[in-house]
């Protein structure tokens, strides 16, 4: 998914799933969570939360991360 996909998604939850209650949750900055969604830094633990917020697995949130390139 990209940036905007996984911020769409997470508007449409954000009555349990918002970036600052994810935030909240993890007790990380808000910020960490904006620039993980935007893949400026890599944090697992937010980026499984995020997955888990939007019910899909991590490697199809965040592929670049999580699926192995073919050689």
């Amino acid at each position: 998914m990209d940036s905007e996909e996984i911020r769409v998604e997470l508007y449409k939850r954000r009555k349990e799933h918002s970036q600052a209650k994810i935030a909240d949750r993890l007790g990380v900055s808000r910020t960490a969570v904006m620039l993980t969604i935007d893949k400026k830094i890599v944090s697992k633990k937010i980026m499984q939360e995020i997955a888990d917020a939007l019910e899909k697995d991590k490697e199809y949130v965040f592929p670049e991360h999580f699926l192995k390139k073919a050689s």
